[in-house]
Parts: structure tokens; sequence; C-alpha cells
């Protein structure tokens, strides 16, 4: 073997071994990203609206149950209220400003939470659209995004939520928190076992009933304009198994139910920036 041969093969050996150890690196990256997401999931989502009646009738009317307004949570101190559609594996709440000088003061006291901005969506173009997610062990050292602790009266002594820093300067993202366990919602395999509901509480077996047949959210899209995919939270979010945030003409959300076995879709614009696949 003459010393050209001896180069090539040489040559060819650091390029073979540079290969690997940059597959080898690219699979470390995805993996770290992949750990970092199987630590969150999904818990509810939320859609800022401004008509919380014509807006619940609007899925009411393709066939989803509400929850009663009566059992309705009112977010004291923070100046809003919801108005919630529960599911096997989730909700979905409708939340609106219940009290202006609340929800002012509030901003006051908590300015680098970005509630202001969302209640204002129509006028600043602002994502009406939070995702809410729980972290493993409700390890906040899990939480892989800037954060900012918040506690609320309505919330429980030493409880809290953790509110991501960039929701309030990307206003264009859904707005991203992470809830504590007592809040998290409940799930539930199927609709048999609802009877695991406690007795006093049986009522609300009926609120995860509803006459379209839904039962499971089984993935998220939400669109945005002018959206930077590449800020810390979305990516991690877009690391989150059946979630997608992407770019698009306007702000809209696309909810798909049990897998859209029933190839149904609505398209409840303009009320509501959402379509449901059932």
């Amino acid at each position: 073997m003459n010393k050209h041969n001896h180069i090539i093969i040489l040559i060819l050996f650091i390029g073979l071994f540079s290969c690997k150890n940059e597959k080898k690196n690219e699979f470390k990256t995805n993996q770290t990203t992949l750990n970092i997401s199987s630590d969150l999931e999904v818990d509810h989502f939320n859609i800022w609206v401004t008509n919380p009646k014509k807006a619940k009738e609007r899925l009411n009317n393709i066939g989803f149950t509400s929850v009663p307004d009566s059992l309705s949570q009112v977010h004291k101190g923070q100046g809003t209220a919801g108005r919630y559609f529960n599911f096997l594996n989730g909700y979905l709440e409708l939340i609106f400003v219940y009290g202006q000088n609340e929800l002012e003061e509030n901003n006051k006291k908590n300015n680098k939470l970005d509630f202001i901005e969302r209640a204002n969506f129509q006028k600043n173009g602002a994502s009406p659209f939070s995702i809410a997610l729980k972290v493993n062990d409700y390890n906040v050292e899990k939480i892989p995004f800037k954060k900012i602790r918040y506690h609320q009266d309505w919330m429980e002594e030493n409880a809290n939520i953790y509110s991501a820093e960039n929701s309030k300067t990307h206003l264009k993202e859904p707005s991203i928190f992470v809830v504590y366990p007592k809040i998290e919602s409940e799930r539930f395999e199927t609709l048999s076992a609802l009877k695991n509901i406690p007795e006093e509480y049986a009522l609300w077996r009926e609120f995860y009933k509803h006459p379209n047949g839904a039962q499971k959210i089984t993935d998220i899209i939400i669109t945005s304009n002018d959206l930077n995919l590449n800020t810390e939270t979305i990516k991690v979010v877009n690391g989150i198994e059946n979630v997608t945030v992407k770019n698009g003409k306007e702000h809209l959300m696309e909810l798909f139910f049990d897998n859209n076995i029933q190839g149904k879709s609505y398209d409840l614009r303009p009320e509501l920036p959402l379509i449901v696949h059932l």
C-alpha cells in the first residue's frame, strides 16, 4: 500500500469518526429535548373571551355539556372567572374578565404576569390562548423555562402557579403556566371510570358526558401569526406529545377528540377562534 492510499484511508477514517460523533451529539441533543418534554404534560387549556355566554352557547349548540355557571370558578383576587367543559383527560376553560377593577389591582401587585395583555387580546393582537401544564412530582426544578411564581387569594395556602416569564412580552405565543397538584385536572380512562367520583360529587359525572360523543382530547394545534418558533417556551411546548404550536394567518385553536373518529368538524368562528374535530 503506497503513501497516497494511506492518506486516503486516514481521511476516510477521520470523516467517518466525525460523522459518528455528529450523529451521537445530535442524538444527545434530541434526547435532552425529549427528556425535558417528558416531564411535562398538558393539564388544561384556556381561551380568553369577551362574551362568555355566547361562546359557551356556541359549544353547547354542537353537543358539548358545560359545567353550570353556578358551579364555575371565580378567581378571587384576580378579576377573572371561567366557564368549563370537562373531558376525560383535561378540560377547556373559557376565561373572561369578571371584575375590571380587581383585574387592574392584581396587575399592580403582579405586574410581571400577562392577565391585562391577554384580556385585551382584541386590541393588541395577543394570542387569546393559554396552555396549563403539569410537571412530574411537582418538581419546580424540572420546569425548563424562566418562570414567575404566582399566588392568589383563590389558591390554597403555600400553593403556587408558575408562569412563563416571556408570556408577558411574547404576546403572539400562547400564555404558558404550570399548575400545582391540588388543581390538576382529574383523569379517567373511560366513561365507566367516572363511577370513581365519590357519591357526594356524583353530579359532576354528568359534566363529562357530551351528546356529540366527545370523550378525550387527542391533539391540540394552536396557530398564531408572526410567531417566533425558537423561543424557550415554544420549543418546550412543541416537544410535548399531541401539542403543536405553529405559524399561520390568524390566532386559531384546533381540538381533535378521539382521533377524529367521527370525521366531523365544526368551525366556531367568529364567536370563538376554534375548530373542533370529532
